[in-house]
Order: structure tokens, then C-alpha cells, then sequence
């Protein structure tokens, strides 16, 4: 018996949608794919559900959404650990993940999953969404960064305009050659890089301050020196002084 499956989009569209092309199509693929879909023997299924992904881009989503915070944020944002986390915290809760997954991604038109699950819940919608950003985090490598800060600024950016600089002042662009010199302003690195050149710096920094430290101690074992020199000079005259006035009281005796 011929058996009828909700219809889905072309995964094609969905990358358009995003403006990232896959290089590993099975990632979205899996991304889409949910565990009622595999249960239920869906034609489309792919053979693991989106779970794994979800949770690879659960983390991606909250380090991508901060940094991007960061970067672009106000003053009184970037100097602030509480706005910081308030920030992060308006785009990464799963009513929010939701809400941008039905109404800029309208995911429940691509999501692979069985008859029971018509209409897509809050959770459905939260997990779909963070399985497709952990399929990009793992699919586009070294310019990880660079892709990431254009979808968050996509789905997430209006979730907190108040807390950003104005567009002509924003620091994490200069990532792509369209961008004019004053955009320029922060070149966003892999990681890896930002680490490297961190620790260089902290190297730096310890060295800088252990030579400071020993051209202080340096200097304070000079002072002293000196100091002892001049006491030992002081104590020999004064010593030499007395042996001459004994002399001379005692020839006047």
C-alpha cells in the first residue's frame, strides 16, 4: 500500500536560503533528518538523525553569537560580562532558536520527519536549527569564522540591535574582499591563530616582567651595596678619628 509523506523542499533551496553551499551534502542532510523519519522507515531519511549535529551546534552557536557580540557590540556591552551573557542569552534560548527557524528559515518545509510530527514544535524547530548550524561548523573548516559571522548576522542580528554599534562601526568585518577600507577594521582569525598569538603575547608579557623584575632587584642590591659601602667608609673614619684623639690625650698625659 502506497504510503503518503509529508513533502519537503529541495535541500538546494535551504543552502540558498542560508547563502552556504556544502561541500558535504550528507551533513545537511543528516541535519534535516529526524529520528520519527528513521522509525518510520521515511524514503528521504538519512540513516543517523539530527541529534549529534544539534549538539555540535549548540556549542558553535553560543561561542559564534558572543564573539560576534564582542566584536560589534557597545562599549557598555564588550566591558560588561552580564550584558555580554544577556546578549548570548536572546539569541541561543530555544524559543528564539525557534522563532527564526519558522519565520526566516521556515524549516518545517524542509525537515525530513514521520507523519506524526505535522506541525513542528518548539523543540523540533530549536533542534533543527542548531543541527544545521553544527553541520556548517563541521563542513567549512578554516573559514569556520568568516561563515558563521554572515549567518548569525542573518537570523540572529536583529535579536540584539540595541546592544551593537551602528553598521559603519562594526569591528568583525574585513573578512571578505567586498568590503570597503574602512570596514577593515578587525580581521576575524581561525582560533587556532588567535591562541597562538595570544600565548605569544603572554610569553611576552612574562618576559617583559621578569626583566623588569631583575633590573629592579638589580638596582635595589646596588642601593644596598652603596648604602653598606658608605657605612663601612663612615664607621672606618670614625674609628680612624678616635684612635687619633686617644693618641693625643694620651701623650698630653
Amino acid at each position: 500500500m502506497f504510503r503518503r509523506w509529508i513533502e519537503i523542499k529541495s535541500r538546494s533551496t535551504l543552502e540558498d536560503v542560508l547563502g552556504y553551499k556544502f561541500k558535504n551534502p550528507d551533513l545537511l542532510w543528516q541535519a534535516l533528518t529526524h529520528s520519527s523519519a528513521i522509525s518510520e522507515n521515511h524514503p528521504k531519511a538519512f540513516k543517523h538523525d539530527l541529534r549529534p549535529l544539534a549538539f555540535v551546534g549548540d556549542s558553535a552557536l553560543s561561542y559564534a553569537v558572543t564573539r560576534y557580540i564582542f566584536l560589534n557590540g557597545l562599549d557598555n556591552v564588550v566591558t560588561s560580562c552580564f550584558e555580554l551573557h544577556e546578549g548570548r542569552q536572546t539569541a541561543i534560548k530555544n524559543r528564539d532558536l525557534a522563532k527564526m527557524a519558522r519565520e526566516k528559515l521556515h524549516l518545517e518545509e524542509y525537515l525530513i520527519r514521520g507523519n506524526r510530527h505535522q506541525d513542528l514544535n518548539e523543540t523540533l524547530y530549536a533542534d533543527c536549527l542548531e543541527a544545521i548550524l553544527g553541520a556548517i561548523a563541521l563542513d567549512c573548516g578554516s573559514n569556520q569564522q568568516e561563515i558563521f559571522f554572515r549567518i548569525i548576522e542573518k537570523i540572529c542580528s536583529d535579536r540584539y540591535e540595541q546592544r551593537l554599534k551602528k553598521p559603519a562601526t562594526l569591528r568583525f568585518l574585513g573578512c571578505s574582499g567586498e568590503d570597503d577600507e574602512s570596514d577593515t577594521e578587525y580581521t576575524i582569525d581561525w582560533p587556532k591563530t588567535e591562541l597562538q598569538a595570544a600565548l605569544r603575547n603572554h610569553n611576552s608579557i612574562q618576559s617583559t616582567h621578569y626583566i623588569s623584575c631583575w633590573r629592579t632587584l638589580f638596582q635595589s642590591c646596588l642601593w644596598i651595596f652603596a648604602a653598606f659601602a658608605f657605612c663601612v667608609l663612615l664607621f672606618v673614619c670614625m674609628l680612624s678619628f678616635a684612635q687619633t684623639g686617644i693618641k693625643r690625650f694620651g701623650g698630653d698625659l
